[in-house]
């Protein structure tokens, strides 16, 4: 087996693409043909708070949210965080030592950010915390973070014959074990999982019998080219990564495994202008019309919708469409939670338009 290394940090190309979706979503809403928009109202309706539990020490996190200012010292200030890393792959296969704190600095592919009061803080070479990335986290006492950021869907870009340092979105209780998670894909199947306990880098010796943590990350062996997001996958129609509705778009849900998965859909609103949804729905048999599509509509709030059971291999298709009329702003916004008996979990930014009020 290849030595491991988690010797620390430069920095590249995952961070730089995982944060070309988010930013396209800032451009998105705060560029305007014919109206400026307030950004920091319309980005607040894409954004959650995620919560972590800090233990004193080194830390395995995965950050799913993007921070609105993702300077480090903004991201971690108030906090007795003094050290935090991330891995950005290159070619050769990925390497680590057990301990996290051994030459943090001289790795390659790694950068990292040491706090100003540290004597080290002029060779930090990490200068933003971005969403859906995995960080090594050091943090000088205990404390639970609560991070507020926009909303991006995941895509691991995984890098072949090498150990991969990933998390995934899970929800806080009943996650998946690793064996569970990963089985679908052959790629991770049976492969060398190690986590970080009490600082130290320890292998999973019983995949079957751990469950995963939301807010982890660990290090994953992946065999080969792999395009492996999880057991249920979610695809946005017309456009990738964010389900946006100047008249009608769709979600399509993936069943990526070979047993029934029971998704669960929650429409989370997070200001005063969320998206006023409707399902479509095809009408078979009737009398005028042989086939025709109607609107089941959904509350203009919160709400939470059980979804059929998928079997092995399964895909359902979910059209949706804003309800225009009852728009008050040419542009808006809300999410959706897509949960799995399995214990995992999704979210998709939704973004609506009416393009008759842009002149108002």
């Amino acid at each position: 087996m290849r030595a491991l290394s988690c010797d620390l940090f430069t920095g590249g190309r995952r961070t730089f693409f995982r944060s070309c979706f988010l930013q396209a979503v800032l451009f998105f809403l705060t560029i305007s043909q014919t109206v400026p928009l307030d950004a920091a109202e319309e980005r607040s309706a894409m954004k959650r708070t995620q919560v972590i539990s800090l233990a004193a020490g080194w830390n395995a996190v995965f950050l799913e949210v993007e921070p609105l200012d993702t300077a480090p010292a903004k991201v971690f200030a108030g906090h007795p965080v003094d050290i935090a890393a991330a891995y950005f792959p290159h070619e050769a296969p990925t390497q680590f030592v057990t301990n996290p704190g051994t030459q943090l600095f001289k790795g390659l592919g790694w950068g990292v950010w040491y706090a100003a009061d540290r004597p080290d803080a002029f060779l930090k070479t990490l200068n933003a915390i971005y969403g859906q990335q995995a960080y090594l986290i050091h943090t000088t006492a205990a404390f639970e973070w609560r991070v507020e950021g926009l909303v991006a869907m995941p895509k691991v870009k995984w890098q072949p014959n090498s150990y991969n340092l990933t998390g995934f979105s899970m929800r806080s209780q009943g996650t998946p074990t690793f064996a569970e998670f990963f089985s679908p894909s052959k790629a991770h199947q049976g492969k060398p999982v190690y986590r970080l306990t009490d600082g130290v880098w320890r292998k999973v010796i019983n995949p079957s019998a751990e469950a995963m943590k939301s807010g982890e990350a660990f290090w994953i062996y992946c065999d080969g080219p792999s395009d492996y997001q999880g057991p249920l996958t979610v695809e946005t129609a017309p456009r990738d990564g964010i389900l946006v509705l100047d008249s009608a778009g769709s979600l399509i849900l993936r069943n990526q495994t070979d047993h029934p998965v029971t998704p669960l859909m929650e429409h989370i609103t997070v200001d005063q202008k969320p998206v006023p949804l409707s399902i479509r729905v095809r009408i078979l048999g009737d009398s005028e019309e042989a086939v025709k599509s109607a609107a089941a509509e959904k509350p203009a709030s919160n709400w939470t919708q059980p979804m059929p059971a998928m079997e092995a291999s399964a895909a359902l298709a979910i059209p949706f469409e804003a309800r225009r009329r009852e728009m008050s702003s040419w542009q808006q916004c809300s999410l959706l939670k897509i949960s799995t008996d399995m214990g995992t979990e999704l979210w998709v930014p939704v973004l609506a338009m009416r393009k008759d009020l842009q002149k108002q």
